[in-house]
């Protein structure tokens, strides 16, 4: 986690590594999805998400990159770190990661639940449209035929 403190703001960056491609790609639609909710609550910090690439912040530091990590950045302004709300503010900041990888598996247990049904309901499908087996009489050598009990 990296800490700026300037006189009209804090800048909070920490990385996140994701475990496959299919958790990078949801905590990205996840991070949009947050930014837009931003817009509902003008006193939310504004939240910044970039994916490979380090933000401004860490780039004379040795951070790790890689196609799997992320780094998401809060931008804390004085109505945030002011002696009433700045123990809330910590507290949601140390809660976010958490937070994003609760949400990104969620999001893959809803997925895949849905496929399953989808699955399911294709398979009901094909079996509807398989043709019905003719039953064939079974003889003896003698020419009876067996019966089904």
């Amino acid at each position: 986690m990296y800490v700026e403190s300037k006189k009209d703001r804090v800048t909070v960056v920490f990385s996140t590594v994701f475990k496959d491609d299919d958790d990078v790609v949801i905590g990205k639609v996840f991070m949009q999805e947050f930014k837009e909710g931003r817009r509902a609550s003008p006193t939310a910090p504004q939240g910044l998400f970039s994916h490979r690439e380090p933000p401004l912040e860490l780039k004379d530091t040795d951070v790790a990159v890689g196609d799997n990590i992320g780094y998401i950045t809060f931008v804390l302004f004085p109505r945030h770190t002011n002696a009433r709300a700045r123990d809330n503010a910590i507290n949601l900041i140390h809660t976010f990661w958490d937070y994003l990888h609760y949400h990104i598996k969620c999001s893959k247990a809803y997925i895949h639940t849905r496929m399953r049904a989808k699955t399911s309901d294709f398979l009901k499908v094909l079996n509807r449209a398989r043709p019905d087996a003719e039953k064939k009489e079974v003889k003896t050598i003698t020419g009876k035929t067996f019966s089904s009990r």
